[in-house]
């Protein structure tokens, strides 16, 4: 029973990965109603256009927002899915074509890109505290945001197939996109569609992506380059998952997350003062605890059994320095911290678990013995916070009447997610991107990648996220790698949000 509700937590965690709130798949309509609709041509996509106006570091930036439906289609051209997507563009700009365009979307998978568009990149802000206290209740407030990528680039926000408005049309349905491939090969057709009808095919382009986002770019860009012939300036990852075998849910055989989680640990174990020892300050933490986690841990778990018992007293005092957590403990743990547990462990004794997505949160618990929380600290505080605001402000400041329900997040889609040969599950076996990236970097010389991640993700790591990418294959001067205070979306943190965005924009312009 225990087994099954870490495994059950661990499901709903990862499904959340880049998004925070869980809503139902609307379901297809029955029997004759759903005769009629496959047999019904779909009507014509629907347009909003509005123009705007934001200062920015002293200057106002007037912009065009275009609130559509974008038809993908087969070989028959038959339609076969209705992206709903947001894009910005500046106005006043002598040639479009010039500018950059940056595609940008979260993850999941079965997020729509809500998270994004209102923590970091659009041009409207979610005003949440930046403390990782309680946000409240309604009613919620947007606010101007002097630090939106539209100061560098026009933006298109993705809701892939079954998330948000986007949704399969005709013979299709939404879980015929719900798979690794499936899910890629729609956005990239999405992609190419959109640059034709809008006329950017020659701009500078870049994929922004967040958590299982950081996957769905990997496939993207031999679909892309290779295949459409849609060449890219850059790829920007926000706490990316590249390789599943660094996520730390299903590690039966797997020794690797524990060891580049470890440093997570020891940052969320410093902010809520639970560490044995005094440290100077963060980095000096982590320094040592990223020393001690690629180099003597890793050693110690590699050797498994063969351990003595003296030796693995030794680790597991390590460990303690680390993570706060009791030697007695760790050892019961066989020197693995599970991340569930972690959360839960770390503050027992107030009856508090903390967040996985954001280890600075905490809630009370009502069951103060289980060995995994309820549910997550990060994701109730916030969640319901973004599909609110999304929705006054696509009706009061865009004008879009629609009546339809709108999917922040779909736990339908990753329970169910595709992986050819291995099962059915987002997490059906080890994914690894980073490969489909380094191939992009030697096809297109002048490819680049910026990643950031936060000290304070438990879910996918920074130093996990270093590891990857130090082992891909890419060159280390065509990467970029930035880490920020707060957790897997550090822009919530308000110093981060200024950082992050401001390493982005130089990013984009070369610099």
């Amino acid at each position: 029973m225990v087994k099954s509700k870490a495994l059950a937590l661990g499901w709903f965690l990862v499904l959340i990965l880049g998004s925070l709130a869980a809503a139902p798949v609307l379901g297809q309509a029955e029997g004759d109603e759903a005769d009629a609709a496959v047999e019904s041509p779909p009507p014509e996509p629907l347009k909003f256009v509005s123009t705007h106006r934001l200062r920015s570091g002293g200057t106002d930036i007037s912009y065009t927002v275009t609130a559509e439906e974008v038809y993908i289609r087969d070989g028959d051209d038959e339609p076969t899915a209705s992206f709903f997507t947001i894009s910005y563009a500046k106005t006043g700009v002598e040639r479009a074509e010039d500018r950059p365009l940056t595609f940008v979307f979260n993850g999941g998978p079965g997020s729509s890109s809500i998270w994004l568009h209102f923590g970091l990149v659009g041009p409207r802000l979610i005003d949440i505290p930046s403390d990782a206290s309680d946000p409240g209740v309604p009613p919620y407030r947007l606010k101007d945001n002097p630090w939106t990528l539209l100061r560098a680039t026009d933006l298109v926000f993705v809701d892939p197939v079954g998330t948000g408005y986007s949704k399969a049309l005709g013979e299709k349905e939404n879980e015929d996109f719900w798979g690794y491939d499936e899910d890629a090969d729609s956005v990239a057709e999405f992609i190419r569609t959109f640059i034709t009808m809008h006329n950017r095919w020659n701009s500078p382009k870049y994929i922004l992506g967040e958590s299982y986002g950081g996957i769905r770019t990997g496939l993207l860009v031999p679909r892309l380059q290779q295949q459409l012939g849609v060449g890219l300036n850059g790829l920007i990852l926000i706490s990316p998952a590249l390789n599943m075998g660094t996520l730390p849910f299903f590690v039966a055989g797997n020794d690797l997350p524990y060891a580049t989680h470890l440093p997570a640990y020891a940052a969320a174990a410093h902010y809520h003062g639970k560490l044995p020892d005094e440290w100077p300050d963060l980095k000096t933490l982590l320094a040592e605890a990223e020393r001690y986690a690629g180099g003597e841990y890793l050693a110690a778990l590699f050797r498994g059994d063969a351990l003595s018992a003296q030796e693995r007293d030794q680790v597991a005092e390590q460990l303690h320095r680390f993570t706060g957590l009791s030697k007695g403990y760790i050892l019961r743990s066989n020197l693995r911290i599970y991340a569930t547990r972690f959360i839960k462990e770390l503050l027992r004794d107030e009856g508090k678990s903390i967040g996985l997505l954001d280890g600075r949160y905490a809630q009370d618990e009502l069951d103060d013995v289980d060995d995994v929380p309820d549910g997550d600290a990060f994701s109730a505080k916030t969640g319901a916070i973004y599909v609110a605001l999304f929705q006054s402000y696509l009706r009061n400041e865009l004008e879009v009447d629609l009546v339809r329900r709108f999917i922040g997040s779909s736990d339908q889609a990753g329970q169910t997610w595709k992986r050819p040969g291995n099962g059915t599950g987002a997490f059906a076996g080890y994914v690894d991107v980073t490969g489909d990236m380094a191939q992009g970097t030697k096809d297109n010389e002048s490819l680049r990648i910026f990643t950031a991640a936060g000290y304070h993700d438990l879910t996918t790591s920074y130093f996990a996220t270093e590891y990857m990418l130090r082992h891909s294959g890419i060159d280390a001067d065509r990467i970029t790698i930035e880490n920020y205070l707060g957790g897997h979306m550090m822009y919530l943190h308000q110093p981060s949000l200024e950082a992050l965005s401001n390493d982005i924009v130089a990013f984009i312009e070369g610099r």
